[in-house]
């Protein structure tokens, strides 16, 4: 990715937080947002398998914590997490999506910034999931 695309990422995905922020106020919303992003998630399997399982994570982690049944979360690494999320559903970001396979590279390299910044929360939350069962 070029320097230009990542700078351009970046930018978005700082807006993207900012939704974020509001969009976590409202349950709904929420739940309509990990829903539309995890069924394109299904769908570009291949093209985002670097970051496929910590995003399954982290749709889990974000309905958890907007349920309640998990909150050690910071609520700052959810609004992350969420602005990650609303970057990959977003057609027209960096790259454009229906680029095939090329435009999801600025949506793993998105992802890849959330999840470094995430790691201990997603690794606390796999450690939670475990002792649930």
């Amino acid at each position: 990715m070029k320097k230009s695309e990542e700078g351009k990422a970046l930018r978005i995905f700082e807006r993207l937080k900012n939704r974020a922020q509001r969009i976590i106020k409202n349950p709904e919303k929420t739940n309509d947002v990990i829903q539309q992003a995890r069924e394109k998630s299904f769908k570009n399997e291949g093209p985002l398998s670097e970051v496929w399982h910590e995003l399954q994570l982290m749709f889990n982690m974000v309905k958890d914590w907007r349920k309640g049944s998990y909150r050690k979360v910071p609520k700052g690494s959810i609004i992350a997490i969420l602005g990650g999320i609303l970057y990959l559903l977003i057609p027209f970001d960096a790259i454009p999506d229906f680029i095939p396979v090329a435009g999801l590279i600025d949506d793993v390299y998105i992802l890849n910034l959330v999840i470094k910044q995430v790691r201990s929360d997603i690794d606390d939350y796999r450690e939670w999931i475990s002792s649930q069962n």
